[in-house]
């Protein structure tokens, strides 16, 4: 198996890191992956590089910069780029949760020996796609035995003692409805009352944290209060287990409501947006975390948001059921969902 180690230098390199303050395109993250990168499988295929990069989609620019590198371009819709010195670079979709799923999966082909001789078998069989399929769920219950929720109690431990009104959102949110985690996650949402911001920010700089205000497409220093329409910031932690991020999401959550920052004609009374799962974790509540994975702006929703949707939608309340099909006629009155939640 080549080393990536230069290779992953070279990228670093040549397109800029978008954790550098101030920019708006670089390398947001990149991990060795694939069959090929597993010591037992090595003899299946190339390893990988598994690459995000900013902005999304990729520039031609960026495209260039590749093809300089050595990288040719796989026939395809991907974005595949194949290397002479023995390894394969991959873009992938952001909104799928392939990442995180070929994380998952790779976690286990290394530690399974039994998981990845099933796994050659199939590869040998039916290719690479049917071979990553049929260990999905293994993958997945592996990562429930080692990772499940201890990202999340991570963050608890730190936001808990500021006694404000904070919780979950995003997939999180809705695995904690559930209580099972359904995927892994590469990184976790919080809403947090904007009100608060500063204090919050002090908290988690204190406790270690790199924290980056999100503006206009790239990072910047967290030195002054987000005003709207900015709510973003992202904190890292090097303790932080299994994710790549804490997504900090500012809200308005005065008078005692949730407001649904995209449509603040959509709102929530705060006791009933507000969940706390049976071990302590607040989350909220899946209409509203289905509200924000239904798209913006005309767009569709993402596939790893469909899939959100189809699981979470048999268990929700008819008045949950009333309250997301009343948001989306008000915001987005042609939407799919609406059929289902009829």
């Amino acid at each position: 198996m080549p080393d990536l180690s230069a290779a992953q230098k070279a990228l670093l390199q040549t397109l800029g890191s978008s954790l550098e303050r101030g920019r708006s395109s670089g390398v947001f993250h990149l991990a060795v992956g694939g069959p090929g990168s597993v010591p037992a499988l090595t003899d299946l295929d190339v390893p990988e590089l598994h690459l995000d990069l900013l902005p999304d989609p990729v520039t031609e620019e960026q495209r260039a910069v590749l093809t300089r590198l050595g990288y040719l371009r796989e026939a395809g819709e991907e974005e595949r780029w194949s290397h002479p010195g023995g390894w394969r670079l991959v873009l992938p979709d952001s909104g799928s949760g392939w990442r995180a799923e070929q994380a998952a999966l790779r976690a286990l082909l290394l530690e399974d020996a039994q998981a990845a001789a099933r796994y050659r078998r199939v590869f040998r069989a039916s290719g690479r796609g049917a071979a990553d399929q049929a260990l999905q769920a293994d993958a997945t219950a592996h990562h429930v035995r080692t990772v499940g929720f201890r990202p999340a109690r991570f963050v608890a431990d730190t936001l808990q003692p500021l006694g404000l009104p904070w919780m979950f959102a995003g997939g999180l949110a809705l695995d904690l409805h559930l209580g099972r985690l359904a995927r892994p996650h590469d990184d976790l949402d919080v809403v947090l009352p904007r009100a608060a911001q500063l204090q919050v920010r002090d908290e988690l700089s204190a406790r270690g944290w790199r924290l980056d205000a999100c503006r206009e497409g790239a990072y910047h220093a967290w030195s002054e209060p987000l005003l709207a329409p900015w709510h973003q910031a992202h904190a890292r932690h090097p303790d932080l287990p299994d994710v790549l991020l804490l997504d900090l999401l500012l809200t308005d959550l005065e008078d005692d409501l949730w407001r649904y920052r995209r449509d603040p004609r959509v709102t929530l009374p705060l006791a009933a947006a507000h969940r706390v799962s049976p071990d302590g974790l607040p989350y909220l509540a899946p209409e509203a975390a289905l509200l924000f994975k239904s798209g913006s702006a005309g767009r569709q929703p993402r596939g790893k948001d469909q899939r959100d949707f189809e699981r979470l939608r048999p268990t929700l309340t008819a008045e949950a059921r009333a309250w997301l099909a009343q948001a989306l006629r008000l915001t987005a009155p042609e939407h799919p969902w609406l059929v289902a939640l009829a």
